[in-house]
């Protein structure tokens, strides 16, 4: 018996799962994804907005004489999950956690692939904001990393043509946390904002950023870093030009595609 009642091929985000040749695909490029993650993930869009419970989905995912540490295999299946994605716990954009009940998965973008496809690509990025990442406020040193890693993402990426950056002095302070991003980007005047959580843990420093499209708050990108907190301290640019490197590979994307619009228009 399927795993889900999906049929058509689902587009979220820079994301598509196609249920009939069990594949997920990134902007095009087929990810790796273990069997039950992938069942997991089709029994969580199967009812967007709505709670998995854990008790539901071990009955859907490993049948009744089926002998497995289900807590352990559950647990392994959501971070392997949200690792591909590109989603974090603390702060998620796909998949929720439901403390004492479950999962969910947070509606986004999730209609037939061939409709979609039709609405995004009219969609243009031509101004984006670069959001002061959360984290502990309380940490005066994280509070320096922070500002200095977004200053150099902001001062990185306005050297992208065709793409207007606002400047760290009218976004530095603007929180994420709790904001409906749709709602930021009215108030910001962009099509585009970088938001992220920065947490210290002894010298280790994780961190989780997202591009998100401000029209229908839909995922064009997210990253997750874990560096040494020490070294990135002493050298906060190295960590900033390896979110640039991705941001801007999919602005020029996304303005590569306008132009082949534009000329064959033409």
């Amino acid at each position: 018996m399927n795993a889900s009642s999906l049929v058509l091929p689902i587009r979220f985000g820079v994301f598509e799962i196609n249920p009939r040749t069990s594949e997920l695909r990134k902007q095009g490029l087929k990810i790796k994804l273990g069997q039950q993650a992938f069942k997991l993930l089709l029994l969580l869009l199967e009812r967007p907005g709505e709670i998995r419970t854990r008790e539901e989905l071990r009955h859907q995912l490993w049948p009744a004489d089926t002998f497995v540490d289900f807590e352990h295999s559950l647990n392994k299946a959501i971070h392997g999950l949200r690792e591909v994605l590109g989603d974090s716990a603390s702060s998620p954009r796909y998949i929720e956690t439901v403390a004492g009940l479950g999962y969910r998965f947070i509606p986004v973008v999730q209609e037939p692939s061939r409709h979609v496809g039709r609405s995004r690509s009219r969609r243009k990025i031509e101004s984006m904001a670069v959001l002061p990442l959360a984290g502990d406020s309380d940490d005066p040193d994280l509070e320096f990393l922070n500002k200095r890693i977004v200053e150099r993402i902001i001062d990185t990426v306005s050297q992208t043509p065709e793409i207007r950056v606002l400047a760290h002095s009218t976004v530095r302070h603007c929180q994420y946390k709790g904001l409906d991003i749709r709602i930021v980007g009215q108030n910001l005047f962009v099509h585009a904002v970088v938001v992220g959580e920065m947490i210290r843990r002894n010298d280790e420093l994780l961190l989780h950023v997202e591009l998100i499209d401000a029209e229908d708050g839909a995922q064009l990108w997210g990253g997750q870093f874990n560096e040494p907190y020490s070294d990135t301290f002493a050298h906060p640019e190295r960590l900033a030009d390896t979110i640039c490197v991705q941001l801007r590979r999919i602005l020029e994307f996304n303005r590569g595609r306008r132009n082949g619009r534009a000329k064959r228009a033409a």
